[in-house]
């Protein structure tokens, strides 16, 4: 088939849309679309006939939407380009999380939480319940979650019991969501709260805001 125009300028993903802040879970850091025109006219819409992508581990993928393209010379030019741009797309990201490590070890990481006022008072009186009324239930956790320039993350949680009060804890999570460590139960919300992992130390220090 031959084509009219073909494009591969359109780039999405993580690593150019967001920088550092990891999405948990998203295996695709950045993507190159390949459209097509057919004919060329001002009315007619471009389709996508591939996707080069970018995982998080530096593979690239080519994911064809025509398979009547795969041998079309046009249509791999591009993807070779489109590959050639996410090469340069993960040297310079994997350089910018090296330099984040570095920082990150010898500052640690430290971030604020700021906690509404009323929800803080709800927590509390999680905390000192004394009755079955007051008690915050097993099927209830009260969670807030500090992301940290490294792309760990920590979860600040009030857990709940079904007899008596409730308990914290915090928890760090690694860039895909998976648990790193976590603090002994505590009774009380406030922190500060700092965990270590892999010589850096992870400090959220919370705050009420004011009414």
């Amino acid at each position: 088939m031959q084509f009219a125009e073909i494009r591969h300028d359109y780039i999405w993903g993580e690593a150019v849309e967001n920088g550092l802040n990891h999405r948990a879970g998203d295996p695709l850091l950045a993507a190159v679309s390949i459209d097509a025109w057919e004919t060329g006219n001002d009315d007619e819409e471009g389709r996508v006939v591939a996707n080069v992508l970018l995982s998080r581990h530096g593979d690239i993928i080519v994911d064809f939407h025509d398979n009547g393209v795969r041998m079309d010379q046009q249509v791999l030019e591009h993807i070779a380009e489109a590959k050639t741009d996410l090469r340069r797309i993960w040297e310079e990201y994997t350089a910018a999380q090296r330099q984040a490590a570095v920082h990150v070890k010898s500052l640690g990481c430290t971030a604020e939480l700021e906690i509404p006022r009323d929800a803080m008072e709800q927590i509390n009186g999680y905390l000192h319940a004394a009755s079955e009324d007051a008690y915050q239930s097993e099927d209830h956790t009260i969670s807030y979650t500090v992301q940290f320039p490294d792309g760990k993350q920590m979860d600040i949680k009030c857990c709940g019991c079904q007899d008596e009060p409730s308990w914290t804890e915090a928890v760090l999570f690694d860039e895909d969501g998976s648990q790193l460590c976590c603090t002994e139960p505590g009774d009380s919300f406030d922190g500060p709260w700092e965990l270590q992992y892999a010589g850096i130390r992870y400090t959220v220090t919370i705050k009420t805001e004011h009414a």
